[in-house]
């Protein structure tokens, strides 16, 4: 019994890497409620372990030792030992692992790929597991039992809260702008700042930098010479690709910028309702727009405002929609008046009010308001274009 304690005690020292003081402490009170519950030991009767023997004392109220009791306390002790040290050290491990981890939420840490898990995967980091979920894992993410990887540590839990107290992400917005900083020491030094950042996993990310040094250029900065300093951020994620735009104090230049590669020539801003609509050349609207909507539908993340995107061609100054540019006018309003061919508002600012009360369902005041407001624009542009 002493040596296979002392081998116990040993063993979850130096691979676990908790203290031998909390493992002896540990024990010492759960034997203490197994004495006292299978054998009737006296509350005032306390035991102590030698930390380098094993031996197990018995102490009176003063601490002194006394006499073994008379019932058979070593063969209990061998009987329940491991059961009380592994579940108490478990405790203490979490504990440790909690105490260890919790300061590291919100950073990117190494580990190595443990095993599999209903389509999870189990990341190592040598005294911890952490948990990588399916759905954050990137789409190109092809891991072997072994291999390397970077994470992003979303959240540690408190002991008792799961299976995994460590959970972990690489499609968390904040694992690229992790990624950013520790590569970039101008970022960690605070010289140039990530402003906002917006991201589609695995295909495409925008980040907007800012310097208020006048002679730093943060997106070439960030870029580096040839891309080196995204090259290995970009293989990390598998090629996702990332685009560094410069951000600005001016809404309507961000947002410009946020439309990047596509050049927008002309921006409308709608303050209330966060809305901007943006007018390109024929050749941009692709760019503008992106694959499946991306490009724009990030450049909306990354500004916080709502961006259509239109050709020149497609917004003359009598069909611009109306939806875009009149309050009131909501995406089902818009679509039931669309649908009467009223889009335009040319259009609107001639229609008869007892036609919009049809169409809308609404009463006579708000049919002319909204009829008002369309005539009143449309006066406003073509005063704007002469």
């Amino acid at each position: 019994m002493k040596k296979e304690l002392i081998n116990l005690l040993e063993y979850w020292e130096k691979e676990r890497g908790i203290e031998r003081k909390i493992l002896l402490d540990s024990l010492e009170k759960g034997l203490l409620s197994v004495y006292r519950k299978k054998a009737g030991l006296p509350e005032d009767v306390k035991i102590k372990i030698n930390p380098e023997t094993g031996d197990i004392l018995f102490l009176n109220e003063k601490g002194e030792k006394i006499p073994s009791p008379s019932f058979p306390w070593e063969r209990i002790a061998a009987q329940t030992a491991k059961q009380i040290l592994t579940q108490k050290l478990r405790e203490a491990e979490k504990k440790s692992i909690y105490q260890e981890f919790k300061g590291m939420e919100g950073e990117v840490i190494s580990g190595r790929v443990e095993r599999f898990e209903n389509e999870h995967t189990i990341i190592s980091f040598g005294t911890a597991e952490a948990l990588l979920p399916k759905h954050h894992r990137l789409p190109l993410d092809r891991f072997k039992v072994g291999d390397p990887v970077k994470v992003y540590i979303l959240e540690v839990r408190k002991p008792n809260q799961g299976n995994y107290q460590i959970i972990v992400s690489r499609t968390h917005a904040n694992f690229v702008k992790k990624l950013l900083m520790n590569e970039i020491p101008e970022l960690k030094e605070g010289i140039v700042e990530i402003k906002a950042l917006a991201r589609f996993p695995g295909d495409l990310t925008k980040v907007a930098v800012y310097s208020k040094n006048e002679k730093i250029d943060p997106v070439g900065t960030c870029i580096g010479d040839k891309a080196t300093r995204i090259r290995n951020i970009v293989k990390e994620l598998h090629g996702e690709k990332i685009e560094i735009i410069p951000w600005d104090p001016d809404i309507k230049k961000f947002i410009l910028n946020s439309l990047s590669p596509a050049k927008g020539e002309k921006i409308m801003l709608d303050e209330k309702k966060k809305e901007a609509v943006v007018l390109v050349s024929d050749d941009q609207l692709y760019l503008a727009i992106g694959k499946r909507g991306q490009n724009v539908r990030l450049a909306s993340k990354l500004t916080g405002w709502n961006i259509k995107v239109y050709r020149f061609s497609e917004y003359s100054t009598e069909e611009k929609p109306a939806i875009c540019v009149i309050e009131g006018i909501d995406e089902e309003k818009g679509k039931k008046l669309s649908q009467a061919g009223y889009s335009s508002i040319k259009s609107l600012a001639e229609a008869k009010i007892e036609e919009l009360v049809k169409i809308l369902g609404i009463d006579e005041n708000e049919a002319k308001e909204i009829k008002e407001k369309a005539e009143k624009k449309l006066e406003e542009l073509l005063k704007s274009e002469k």
